[in-house]
């Protein structure tokens, strides 16, 4: 349960590394291109409006080139009336959505801004900082969020100078806040979509890896925990070897430990031949076989072989006789040190047939020559051959064939002893 927490926190682990800094990089990226955005509409706003402001006066100029003058609640452009003729502003506002207006002084004369009611806002007045900045000292004034009539506006204040020189009104083009701000969310709701689309697609790709690296490490662990209980048969997934990462090269490596630990235990260090314990295991595998036979074999006078020519040229002599028994039973059986010079075959067929594979060794040891410095010598070996009887336990298989060995050793060695020998 320990390990399966570990396990899970480890994949959120792996989440929060990932999909943090991409969903810290989106709010980022989001933030800024709200700033840019809006940096980069206002500007073009404030350019519009100026233009719709300065035009809105070119138009009425091509009306009458005299003066804008307001008397007795008559609005007089030269000798032309205006009063309530709202022809070029409405003309202009239904092609460019422009809300625009025409002061005399501080007073709204001329205007298509509605109130809540739907009237035209004439006769109120502009804000005291706009008569400042336009009609006192003859600036054009752009603002943000500029109160007019009951809406903010983005406003862009021309001062209307008459031929004298003076400062007699003001020109106002403008956009309502609130369309300009729902333009700018318009043109983020893209950016921040994109941006959830890409953290959800990290995360979907975040959380598929980290199953895999869990999946992966949960193998590797189960294998070593299998190792550690001795549990030599299980395999390494074959998803964590396919792997070209680290967490691969620690499956393969973990393999090679288990093949190092399985030679360890279960193999003779010397001739590599399997050792008591993993014969006997090995055994219960093979019964399944329909005949089997098991031999005890013995390399006569091995004592003396140490003995005249030293414990190395002895192993030299096992080693070969190892590889000898391994040879003659292939794949069709297992052979064991069993102790000493001693050596225990199985093989996946009659005593007969394995009596005929170790009269082909015998004839090979009466020609085969061992080296010892200056010195040549032969060996021979002598064999106790019974078929596996399945109804006794190994034990008593294994001391069957030992008794007939011991029999070809007291009657003249060198031979191959099998019950019907004996019995004639």
């Amino acid at each position: 349960m320990a390990g399966e927490k570990k396990s899970q926190s480890l994949v959120f682990s792996i989440l929060r590394m990932s999909v943090v800094p991409i969903l810290l990089l989106g709010i980022v990226l989001t933030l800024y291109s709200y700033r840019s955005v809006r940096a980069g509409m206002v500007y073009e706003i404030k350019k519009n409006l100026s233009g719709l402001a300065h035009t809105l006066i070119s138009y009425y100029n091509t009306v009458d080139a005299g003066d804008f003058s307001y008397d007795t609640g008559r609005l007089m452009k030269g000798e032309t009336e205006l009063t309530s003729d709202y022809r070029i502003l409405d003309d202009i506002k239904s092609d460019t959505g422009a809300e625009l207006t025409i002061c005399i002084g501080a007073t709204r004369r001329l205007t298509t801004v509605m109130d809540a009611r739907g009237n035209r806002i004439v006769g109120t007045q502009v804000k005291d900082d706009v008569v400042e900045a336009v009609l006192n000292r003859g600036e054009e004034y752009f603002g943000e969020n500029i109160m007019v009539g009951e809406e903010e506006y983005f406003a862009y204040y021309v001062p209307i100078i008459d031929n004298a020189g003076d400062v007699i009104g003001i020109s106002f083009a403008g956009l309502p806040a609130r369309s300009v701000n729902h333009s700018i969310r318009d043109m983020l709701q893209g950016n921040v979509i994109i941006c959830i689309f890409i953290i959800l697609l990290t995360g979907a790709l975040s959380l598929i890896m980290s199953q895999r690296i869990v999946a992966a490490i949960r193998g590797i662990r189960k294998y070593l925990g299998g190792l550690a209980r001795r549990e030599f048969n299980q395999q390494m997934p074959e998803e964590v070897l396919l792997r070209r990462d680290e967490l691969g090269e620690m499956g393969h490596y973990a393999v090679d430990v288990k093949k190092s630990l399985d030679d360890m235990i279960s193999k003779d260090v010397m001739t590599g031949l399997l050792n008591r314990r993993a014969f006997r295991d090995q055994m219960v595998c093979r019964l399944s076989q329909d005949k089997l036979s098991i031999a005890m074999c013995d390399v006569d006078f091995f004592k003396k072989v140490n003995d005249q020519y030293g414990h190395d040229v002895g192993d030299t002599v096992l080693i070969y006789v190892a590889h000898a028994l391994r040879d003659i039973v292939g794949e069709r059986g297992i052979v064991s040190r069993w102790g000493g010079e001693e050596f225990l075959v199985e093989f996946d067929g009659t005593g007969e047939e394995l009596v005929k594979r170790f009269e082909n060794l015998r004839r090979e040891l009466q020609v085969k020559k061992f080296r010892a410095e200056e010195a040549i010598f032969q060996i021979t070996m002598t064999f106790g051959v019974t078929d596996y009887e399945k109804s006794m336990k190994f034990d008593r298989n294994v001391k069957a064939a030992d008794d007939l060995l011991y029999y070809g050793k007291n009657h003249g060695r060198d031979q191959i002893v099998t019950e019907q020998k004996i019995q004639k």
